[in-house]
């Protein structure tokens, strides 16, 4: 009976929240969150809450939220505080690195700079690293071409800088190589056009 009156409430606060009456889906969705994801009142709150502040409403787009905090094992209002100060700081610093000032970041950047902290589990400064060059190669911010950069860091091992330095000296050598190559290739040739 508890539940159920925690449930009720809940529902409420969440229809003031949306600023609109739940729909079944809505409410079937909040209910989800409380009975099977096992989380509390006041964190669903809080979820609704940060979510609304973000500008979401949508219910699509809270679940999503609740399955991520879910997958991270969080549980209470803390923990999800916790992990979002950090990703706000993941999020402002890429976009520092980029340059980009006026704006918070868009959903498909949150995405990728997600994948690179928690799938890839890469540190803030490889990250500021590929933004860079990045900049370098496409002169404006491209998260898709940061993308490829730190892939390819992710499948070749690369970890720290110490990795990144490696590599470029590695990368260096090779176009060396490559470049001295093709210059005894152009002697050769001239001197056979000679004749």
């Amino acid at each position: 009976a508890k539940a159920q009156k925690q449930l009720k409430s809940l529902l409420f606060i969440a229809e003031q929240y949306l600023g609109k009456t739940l729909t079944k889906t809505d409410m079937d969705a909040i209910t989800y969150f409380y009975d099977h994801l096992g989380m509390s009142a006041d964190l669903i709150e809080y979820l609704i809450e940060s979510c609304v502040e973000n500008g979401h409403k949508s219910i699509h787009y809270i679940q999503k939220v609740a399955l991520s905090w879910a997958d991270s094992g969080i549980t209470t209002k803390e923990q999800a505080k916790q992990q979002s100060r950090s990703y706000n700081k993941n999020c402002y610093t890429v976009l520092n690195a980029f340059g980009i000032k006026n704006r918070g970041p868009a959903a498909s950047e949150v995405s990728y700079i997600q994948k690179w902290t928690d799938t890839y589990g890469f540190t803030l400064d490889i990250i500021e690293e590929a933004c860079s060059r990045t900049i370098s190669a496409t002169h404006q911010p491209s998260f898709e071409y940061a993308d490829s950069i730190l892939t390819k860091w992710h499948t070749s091992n690369i970890r720290n800088s110490e990795d990144i330095r490696k590599a470029d000296a590695q990368f260096e050598a090779g176009k060396a190589a490559k470049s001295s190559k093709s210059g005894v290739i152009k002697q050769n040739a001239n001197r056979f056009n000679n004749y």
